[in-house]
């Protein structure tokens, strides 16, 4: 006890020294952290943290784009009848036919039930006389014209050039010819034929037509004929062509041609 009397300011001395003594080595340790934490707080104001962005919900966006997208159809010529009023034509029979492909009637109700091959036909018959009066007998027929002139028959010399035809060539005896060579009027090329064999080809065609909404049945028609459908306010119709496979039809109003096959049912 009487020591720390005699050395008490020593002792409060030293206890100070150490004081700073450790002050002086905590120093340098929190300046350190200080500039540590003054170092992570710039970091973080210069180069936040930022969240990533969350993907916005375009769902609806994308099904409204594609339904923007999309070509719609619209029928105007379906069941309904608002901007297609259904038309009624009355027949012959006085009944009536509902019109609603536009096919019930006109051309489009037509039926090519046959169409038949039209021949020219050329046939060495028989001679007569003798000598001077030496003639061939030689019949033509040619189908495509009416039918009271379809037929001609000829008594002609051996070099006859007539408005039928030319005789060019006679083969074998002239009293008993096994061919005859002749030009028709009108043909380009030389046909041959005898006694046994003819000639014949396919000069055009006729067809036979149904036309259900009238009843009505025409039977060997050919190029040139006419048709009326629809009765007396209806359309004319002249047939321009016949092919083996369709009638080909002009109307006489716009002159609009229409082809219409043959039946499948007849082929």
């Amino acid at each position: 006890m009487e020591f720390l009397k005699k050395h008490y300011e020593k002792l409060i001395l030293i206890i100070v020294l150490l004081i700073l003594s450790a002050g002086a080595v905590m120093m340098p340790i929190s300046v350190s952290q200080q500039r540590e934490a003054e170092e992570a707080r710039r970091s973080e104001l210069l180069r936040p943290k930022v969240k990533a962005l969350v993907p916005v919900d375009l769902v609806t966006n994308e099904m409204t784009l594609t339904r923007v997208q999309t070509k719609v159809d619209f029928d105007l010529a379906g069941q309904h009848n608002l901007f297609n009023p259904v038309k009624w034509v009355q027949k012959s029979d006085g009944s009536f036919i509902k019109v609603k492909t536009g096919n019930e009637i006109g051309l489009g109700a037509m039926v090519v039930s046959a169409i038949t091959p039209l021949m020219l036909t050329v046939s060495f018959d028989e001679v007569t006389g003798t000598n001077d009066s030496l003639k061939y007998t030689i019949t033509v027929v040619k189908e495509t014209l009416p039918q009271g002139n379809r037929k001609a028959t000829r008594q002609v010399e051996p070099k006859a050039d007539n408005s039928l035809l030319a005789i060019k060539k006679v083969t074998g005896p002239v009293e008993a010819p096994t061919a005859i060579t002749l030009e028709l009027k009108g043909d380009r090329d030389p046909i041959t034929i005898t006694r046994e064999k003819g000639y014949s080809r396919v000069i055009g065609y006729s067809a036979d037509l149904r036309y259900d909404p009238e009843n009505l049945i025409r039977k060997n028609v050919r190029t040139k004929d006419q048709i009326m459908l629809g009765g007396a306010s209806g359309e004319l119709y002249n047939v321009i062509a016949i092919e083996p496979g369709e009638v080909v039809f002009s109307a006489k109003s716009n002159l609009k041609q229409t082809a219409v096959k043959l039946s499948a049912a007849t082929k």
